[in-house]
């Protein structure tokens, strides 16, 4: 049989040719040396990281267990501050344009009470709410009904009813005193 071989029969590798290959692998060497020691700088800096990031991790605190009064202290001065954040937050302005009657209802208001009483047990907290009391007079019964339909129709107002009212006699042109309560919704 007859052997085909289409590679050529290996040669003597001439001297140049080893040559080359030396003077190659020479030149990689401080290529590599250099690799290695930045990658031995990477890893020390790594390992400096990790070391300030463990130091830097905020621990959790606790706090210490308070006596029941101090601790009943500490809730009422808790319950004072939201109390006070939450006055500070009431829509007054809404409110007050929300009130001011149209012309045609002949009222005159005389005192506002804002106590902005806080949602009742069971009651939507996400939608803050309270109550509006409203001392009013007018001259005539028909008026101080017509305030109370136009308070009703005011989108800022869950309800609105009369609490009291009364003719006061020698009140002259404004007979009619009256009290509401509007329950507003923000």
């Amino acid at each position: 049989m007859t052997h085909l071989n289409f590679l050529p029969r290996a040669t003597q590798p001439t001297g140049w040719r080893l040559a080359l290959l030396a003077v190659g692998l020479l030149m990689l060497l401080p290529a590599a040396g250099n690799w290695i020691s930045q990658l031995q700088t990477v890893k020390r800096l790594e390992a400096r990281l990790d070391a300030q990031s463990a130091a830097t991790q905020p621990t959790r605190l606790t706090r210490p267990a308070l006596a029941p009064a101090q601790q009943h202290e500490l809730d009422l001065q808790v319950k004072a501050v939201a109390e006070a954040v939450r006055q500070l937050n009431l829509p007054v302005t809404r409110l007050i344009k929300a009130i001011v009657a149209p012309a045609d209802v002949r009222v005159a208001l005389l005192a506002l009470d804002l106590n902005g009483q806080p949602p009742q047990d069971g009651a939507d907290t996400t939608v803050p709410s309270g109550a509006l009391k409203i001392a009013a007079e007018a001259e005539t019964a028909q008026d101080m009904i017509n305030y109370l339909a136009f308070l009703n129709q005011q989108p800022m107002f869950r309800s609105v009813y009369l609490v009291k009212h009364e003719m006061a006699a020698g009140a002259g042109e404004r007979p009619y005193h009256f009290q509401l309560e509007a329950q507003w919704r923000q």
